[in-house]
């Protein structure tokens, strides 16, 4: 739980920065792109766990 509010900050922080003009707008798109692509993965990896848990016990 503390990690997703962590999350949210971050990106939350992010596109306040973008609005103001303090980052580029490429480098918040590439940081937004990866980080919900590796918050899928993780997701997805994590379900796949508990399927195998299941299945193999």
């Amino acid at each position: 739980m503390i990690e997703l509010i962590g999350t949210g900050l971050v990106f939350i922080g992010m596109a306040i920065a973008e609005n103001k003009g303090l980052v580029d707008t490429e480098k918040v798109h590439f940081v937004l792109t990866i980080g919900m692509s590796a918050g899928i993965m993780a997701s997805l990896f994590y379900f796949f766990h508990l399927l195998s848990i299941s299945f193999l016990m």
